[in-house]
């Protein structure tokens, strides 16, 4: 009696897991359609679905960390939280005041070796590095203002621009 007692109880915990495991994978999609950034066209373009809650984002790696970062067009730089700067060792370089969505917060200067997304790869990276960014790396203007940035219905397009622009 025990023993079919406890068969049964394992049987319940491993429905359980797994039902937690596929709904914890399903809301992770949802956040970040653009886990696998299947949508590259022949001209090394990129192509990104739109998140659940209405913003753009894509997996990448920071100095070969891999983070998410939230497209943010009223950034002005890449911005990082001040662990994730302190977990990549990038050293802190001039202070600042940068404007957010909440008011003025204190931020310093820093600068990645590499910041690579899609088939795209750049090196000496301008960051600021925030205290209470939390999860969210924005990807910010200096980054963004390489590309042609085409947003159509529920997809941006990315698309590196020529040298010289």
């Amino acid at each position: 009696m025990l023993r079919s007692s406890l068969s049964i109880a394992v049987v319940w915990v491993l429905v359980c897991a797994l039902i937690y495991w596929a709904f914890d994978a399903l809301i992770l999609r949802q956040h970040n359609p653009n886990q696998m950034q299947i949508g590259m066209t022949q001209q090394a373009d990129l192509i990104l679905k739109r998140s659940r809650d209405g913003h753009f984002r894509m997996s990448a790696t920071l100095n070969g960390e891999p983070v998410v970062l939230l497209i943010d067009t009223g950034a002005s730089v890449l911005t990082i939280d001040q662990s994730l700067a302190k977990q990549l060792s990038l050293p802190e370089g001039a202070q600042l005041m940068t404007q957010t969505a909440n008011g003025e917060v204190a931020a310093y200067e820093s600068k990645l070796d590499t910041l690579i997304f899609g088939p795209f790869q750049m090196r000496e990276v301008k960051v600021a590095v925030v205290r209470k960014l939390g999860n969210e790396v924005l990807l910010g203007m200096n980054v963004l203002r390489r590309f042609s940035v085409q947003i159509a219905g529920d997809e941006m397009k990315l698309q590196l621009l020529k040298e010289g622009r």
